[in-house]
């Protein structure tokens, strides 16, 4: 199995690169041998030989030469999604599965407009989802959503700080995944891991349990759950 993982010297925020490593070792535990290929800026991509695609989160300018650099490929991509292969974007990421981000064209897969502001929007969350259950994680945005509510991730159950623009949170359109909450968010949640290892693994997915990735979700989610209150 193929991992491709783009433009991690230029999207490399967070630690989001912990969402491939966690990945890696469960679809090795699933019995499969698995490649982490890694394609920078001016790299040339085949996409059709990746089983999962994943970007993770950039400074703002970087995310504006990874958007250049993508739309090179935006035909491509757009008929892997709609191959319904596995892709995920965390951070923002996310954005350039929209409309525009400032008015400028952006990759149009899902139908929202993303916007800047001069204010920064932080803080942890508790999301929902029917196909990862509950979610927690951190958002760290300068930017407003608009749009897109038919395809959305996740419904809000617990936002702290300022996180105002929308009552749901993130993208899912056939297996692609776009979400703001970096952690990262797979190594955080195993309810969206198991998401994704199925999809990945299909027919051949075994249960295996994760007891240390449980409890520190599970310490994690009740923490913020008395906040909640």
């Amino acid at each position: 199995m193929k991992i491709l993982h783009l433009y991690p010297n230029l999207m490399n925020l967070y630690g989001d690169y912990g969402n491939i490593t966690v990945l890696k070792k469960h679809l090795e535990d699933q019995g499969f041998d698995v490649t982490i290929e890694r394609k920078e800026v001016e790299d040339s991509i085949d996409f059709e030989r990746y089983d999962f695609i994943y970007m993770g989160s950039g400074t703002e300018k970087n995310q504006l030469v990874a958007l250049e650099e993508l739309m090179k490929y935006r035909r491509f991509l757009i008929k892997y999604i709609e191959d319904r292969k596995v892709v995920l974007f965390t951070g923002n990421a996310m954005e350039l599965l929209g409309k525009k981000i400032d008015g400028k064209k952006a990759l149009g897969i899902i139908d929202f407009e993303t916007e800047t502001t001069d204010k920064r929007y932080t803080g942890d969350v508790i999301v929902n989802s029917p196909l990862t259950g509950e979610v927690v994680g951190f958002i760290n945005k300068s930017t407003i959503i608009k749009g897109g509510e038919e395809d959305k991730l996740f419904d809000y159950e617990f936002r702290y700080a300022n996180l105002k623009d929308n009552e749901y949170e993130g993208y899912h359109y056939n297996n692609l995944f776009g979400t703001h909450i970096i952690g990262p968010v797979l190594v955080k949640n195993p309810g969206f891991m198991k998401l994704i290892v199925k999809l990945l693994v299909e027919e051949e997915y075994r249960e295996i349990e994760y007891p240390f990735e449980e409890d520190a979700y599970n310490t994690t989610l009740s923490e913020l759950r008395k906040r909640k209150k």
